[in-house]
């Protein structure tokens, strides 16, 4: 898995930096969640929502790897000429919605959870990754207190707690407390790790499975993990 994840690193740097734009380091910071999720967990019928649609590399680089196409293909991110546009955009097949504008992914995510079946056991999971930043947005908390209401133990939230924004520290930081209780009080299943433990992501993500309950897993990360000279670095 260790090796995995420093490969989807790999090609996330190589395609921003052949762009010459885009944000690499919040594709690191959640690297290891999404090569676990992919690698392990995620079933033909199962839906992926990238709600931080920022880190548009990170999800081309996780199906390229899953064999969507080929992975020089990467290297066209942002390029005119190309369906790897900054942000997802529903104009590639596993695209479910555009997730440019931030905090409307969980809405996504909970609308196709509620439409593939509430409530019920063996319907496809539905996986929603979130940035720290987004949750300052109203919607999010819209769609958690909709996604308790009406029981959607398939939606697994993914929050990807690194601390920083585009140009300052997040409202709550590392304080992964913050979010918990939050989730909580809207009646979700929560379970906070450490996002690049990788015993402690594939132990969530087992749990997230069996939960009746939406299940948010808060995970506090490092951005730009891996690049000695961008972790945990503002601006």
């Amino acid at each position: 898995m260790e090796e995995k994840a420093k490969l989807v690193r790999k090609w996330c740097l190589r395609a921003t930096t052949e762009a010459g734009s885009g944000h690499p380091t919040s594709c690191l910071s959640a690297a290891d969640l999404v090569t676990v999720l992919f690698d392990k967990f995620l079933a033909p019928d199962d839906h992926f929502v990238l709600s931080k649609g920022h880190a548009a590399p990170l999800l081309y680089t996780a199906y390229a790897l899953a064999g969507a196409f080929e992975l020089k293909h990467l290297l066209t991110l942002r390029k005119f000429t190309s369906e790897l546009e900054g942000h997802p955009t529903p104009r590639l097949p596993f695209v479910e919605a555009a997730t440019g504008s931030l905090g409307q992914g969980l809405s996504v995510g909970a609308g196709i959870a509620y439409a593939l079946g509430a409530g019920i056991s063996n319907s496809p999971k539905v996986y929603v990754l979130l940035g720290d930043g987004e949750m300052a947005e109203g919607e999010v908390w819209e769609a958690a207190n909709f996604a308790s209401y009406y029981e959607l133990r398939n939606l697994v939230a993914i929050l990807d707690v690194n601390r920083l924004g585009q140009s300052q520290e997040t409202m709550f930081g590392h304080q992964v407390s913050e979010h918990r209780n939050r989730f909580a009080a809207f009646g979700w299943e929560t379970q906070v790790i450490n996002g690049h433990n990788f015993g402690e992501i594939i132990d969530a993500y087992a749990k997230a499975q069996a939960s009746p309950k939406p299940f948010v897993i808060i995970a506090k990360t490092v951005k730009g993990k891996g690049v000695s000279f961008l972790e945990d670095k503002d601006g």
